[in-house]
């Protein structure tokens, strides 16, 4: 518990109070000294009774670089109290919050920004409360800290080839069932030309409506000061993938993710790379993304080429891929 300004410059009067009683007589003394001396016990007793707030607060969504979230603090207790209240932000994230002075309980409402990639921390948290006449103070300490998961940043790739010509080969394993007669509203891709051509009437495949999930294997390796380019090329190439229907399995230096699809696997992958950091991989894999100082490179069977060039150059393996 420590005095305020207030406080000090009243004990300063106290003392004037009382040179001025020694001076000139006790009536002085009684005059400020006694609603002095009330006025700092009813401050200390109100501190010392005051239970610790309870600060709450939910965890805030992951998201990418340039996302903003919105933090809120929810801040009970039983005193009515005034308080000042300060927390740090961890980097890789910016806050427009610089402290603020509130009446308690009350709920406060601030942003922060999504910096750069990595599982970053918002805390620890201070809370200095003040009695009802501001002159002490009594500082609780919150030391948890809130995690911020900032995934890595996503290149817009697409039509990827990669992905391109996996799709189409995925799309050949679905089960041919049958031939029925067109009916308005079937695609002509679906058409079968050569059986309408032996007919008056058009006729389309059916297919069961099962395929086989094609799963691939995806590693990204990085070596020291390149894991945010690494982890921003996977997770690009990993989320495509994602996107069109596959089932991925990561691995990347120190963990892995294991294979499957949906919506879920692309939080997985996300939170994976978000802290991935640098080093080889060993275990095999279909689609592997390397970064080192000659820049980032993705490796498809057995094929090379720059990851900015993803777009011409994969297309030619992919296509080799999916005819094999």
């Amino acid at each position: 518990m420590r005095p305020t300004r207030r406080a000090i410059g009243l004990i300063a009067l106290v003392v004037l109070a009382v040179w001025l009683a020694v001076t000139f007589g006790a009536r002085s003394l009684n005059a400020l000294v006694v609603p002095a001396l009330v006025a700092l016990v009813a401050a200390a007793v109100q501190l010392l009774l005051a239970d610790r707030p309870t600060i709450r607060r939910r965890p805030p969504a992951a998201g990418f670089p340039g996302e903003t979230r919105r933090i809120e603090l929810a801040i009970e207790t039983d005193d009515p109290l005034v308080a000042r209240l300060s927390e740090q932000v961890g980097d890789g994230l910016a806050s427009n919050f610089d402290g603020a002075t509130l009446s308690v309980p009350t709920t406060i409402e601030y942003e922060i920004e999504l910096r750069e990639r990595g599982e970053h921390r918002l805390g620890p948290l201070t809370l200095t409360v003040t009695d009802a006449f501001g002159l002490l103070s009594r500082t609780f300490e919150y030391p948890r800290r809130t995690p911020v998961l900032v995934y890595p940043a996503l290149h817009d790739i697409g039509d990827m080839g990669v992905v391109g010509g996996l799709v189409e080969h995925a799309a050949e394993r679905e089960r041919f069932d049958g031939l029925r007669e067109y009916v308005r509203g079937d695609s002509l891709r679906d058409v079968h030309w050569k059986s309408s051509a032996k007919r008056d009437d058009l006729v389309v495949m059916e297919f069961d409506g099962t395929r086989e999930l094609t799963a691939l294997t995806v590693a990204a390796e990085a070596t020291a000061g390149h894991a945010d380019e690494m982890a921003s090329a996977a997770a690009s190439v990993a989320v495509s993938l994602l996107d069109a229907g596959f089932a991925v399995a990561l691995h990347h230096p120190g963990g892995e993710v294991e294979r499957t699809g949906g919506e879920q696997q692309h939080e997985r992958v996300l939170s994976a790379l978000a802290r991935a950091g640098t080093g080889r991989v060993e275990h095999e894999a279909d689609l592997r993304v390397l970064t080192d100082d000659r820049g980032t490179r993705l490796t498809v069977d057995g094929r090379e080429f720059p990851f900015e060039s993803i777009g011409t150059a994969a297309n030619a393996a992919a296509t080799g891929r999916a005819e094999s």
